[in-house]
């Protein structure tokens, strides 16, 4: 088999693949005998029918999947031998790809257009500034989530026509019973104790939203070094219609530029990833699918779920395509994030949460 490349330009170039009878005969003539083997015709007894005829019916269709399966697996051995980084998928080149006559030719010429990412350095250094905020915990934010508890664990009162009352929850009181109710086994002893540990709660929760305000200062900063750098845009356009065939023109249009930043933003990763070898272990998406699902529990009051009942809720979620994938993505992210951390100048914000909701607007 013959492939070749044509140079690169604008990020562009054209891989052609020319097959001739010797890289596909014995594949074609093996699956041929396997249908004769197998095949069933009046007429004649089982495996007994004519190879002619069996070429004849079948041929064509096993030559047309003995050459696509050629052509696929040559063109990825082509991208990864010569480690090209390329964006999206390879296009057929319907120009440089003559036409295809099964019944009359023996070589066969495909051609593909790809496109390759640009040359770019996404790293930040100490010269790179990134807040890092503490959200302070106010008696206040205390009171709301105690007062919380106390309505969803409080009697509820149904509605009276009679009287004409409507129906509400009479909050129940801030005693042990509240206490064992949020926290199970290991409640608080008392009041103070269960503030304390209300306050904890919530710093843990805030910490998660600083965490994620991190992330997002540092992706912007690092999207920030990759401004001017150029993408084959008509490329990207050609191949995002021909994968999203309900895409229209006038959406691609719209969408296109935030479809750009994400490029950017999957491409510097991954020049993290392997700049400083992060790779993502199964215990690692285990455990942050188990943190999730804690964090879903508490949502709803369940502060004290036991460890099976998380460990069997993650194991479900994770059997499920769509959220394995955004997991790992999640955890491949928070190590970049930690690697940026370690990376640049971090200053120290403490600020309130009223601010904070203020950074997102």
């Amino acid at each position: 088999m013959k492939i070749e490349q044509s140079e690169l330009k604008d990020l562009k170039a054209v891989v052609t693949l020319t097959i001739e009878p010797a890289d596909y005969q014995e594949e074609v003539n093996k699956q041929l005998k396997e249908v004769r083997h197998k095949a069933q015709m009046p007429g004649f007894r089982p495996g007994m029918v004519p190879a002619g005829l069996v070429k004849k019916m079948y041929g064509k269709g096993i030559l047309a999947d003995v050459l696509n399966k050629l052509v696929g697996e040559n063109l990825n051995k082509h991208i990864e031998d010569n480690k090209l980084q390329i964006l999206g998928e390879p296009l057929p080149n319907d120009a440089e790809t003559k036409n295809i006559d099964l019944d009359h030719e023996d070589t066969f010429t495909f051609a593909f257009d790809i496109a390759v990412a640009p040359e770019f350095d996404a790293k930040l250094n100490g010269k790179n500034k990134l807040p890092e905020y503490t959200i302070q915990v106010t008696d206040e934010m205390i009171d709301k989530q105690v007062e919380a508890y106390t309505n969803r664990f409080g009697e509820y009162i149904p509605e009276d026509k009679e009287k004409g009352t409507k129906a509400e929850v009479k909050p129940c009181k801030v005693d042990a019973e509240l206490f064992a109710k949020v926290y199970g086994k290991e409640a608080p002893k008392n009041e103070k104790e269960f503030r304390a540990r209300v306050k904890e709660d919530i710093e843990r929760s805030l910490a998660e939203e600083s965490k994620y305000r991190f992330g997002v200062d540092a992706k912007a900063a690092v999207l920030k070094k990759m401004e001017n750098i150029a993408f084959p845009e008509d490329f990207l356009k050609r191949w995002v219609l021909a994968t999203n065939e309900k895409m229209t023109q006038e959406e691609l249009d719209k969408d296109f530029p935030k479809m750009i930043e994400e490029l950017k933003w999957h491409l510097a990763k991954d020049q993290y990833m392997k700049e400083y070898k992060i790779d993502v272990q199964k215990e690692e998406v285990e455990a942050f699918a188990k943190r999730v699902a804690k964090m879903q529990f508490m949502q709803y009051g369940l502060m004290n779920v036991e460890e099976d009942m998380l460990t069997n809720y993650a194991q479900e979620m994770l059997k499920q395509d769509n959220q394995l994938r955004n997991i790992v993505e999640r955890v491949a992210e928070d190590k970049v994030f930690e690697v940026i951390k370690g990376i640049a100048k971090i200053e120290p914000k403490t600020i309130s949460h009223e601010d904070f909701d203020k950074l997102f607007k």
